[in-house]
């Protein structure tokens, strides 16, 4: 794996959020078009049905934008600028089996001209195991044995 500067991964996953929210707000306004032209429709209980449809599907959608914005909040509060010395909630850890941003649970995004990088919350049992190791430990997990390459 590459090294790569905490910079390149921090944007990396702040432009992966960034879409991501994109995406869950495009859905959202989507579903409100769709409830706007149910209300006009005057179909008797078909009419209603596909109301009560689309409102459910909207509440689904405001609890998608909700768990998003609210990730990107938890990431902003770790002050995603200030790098770190040893494996916890905002540190950027290379391994010799990937890459991970600790204290997100974003899930897997890509970094230009990289491997794959996943963002893994603080409280996952991956990132327990590896917390306060530093660069050049060994971290044994589920019977494998990770090397720490970098925190940044």
């Amino acid at each position: 794996m590459s090294q790569l500067s905490r910079q390149e991964v921090v944007e990396a996953l702040e432009a992966s959020m960034d879409a991501g929210l994109r995406r869950v707000r495009g859905a959202f306004e989507e579903l409100q078009g769709s409830l706007e032209g149910e209300s006009k429709s005057t179909a008797g209980d078909k009419h209603e049905t596909g109301r009560a449809m689309v409102q459910m599907e909207m509440e689904q959608a405001a609890g998608r934008l909700s768990r998003v914005e609210g990730m990107i909040r938890q990431w902003h509060a770790l002050e995603p600028a200030r790098g770190r010395q040893e494996v916890r909630p905002g540190a950027v850890v290379t391994t010799d089996q990937g890459g991970f941003v600790m204290g997100v649970a974003w899930g897997a995004f890509d970094v230009p001209k990289a491997e794959a990088w996943r963002a893994i919350s603080a409280d996952a049992p991956l990132a327990r195991a590896m917390r306060a190791a530093s660069p050049g430990s060994t971290v044994e997990f589920r019977g494998r044995i990770w090397q720490i390459i970098s925190v940044q």
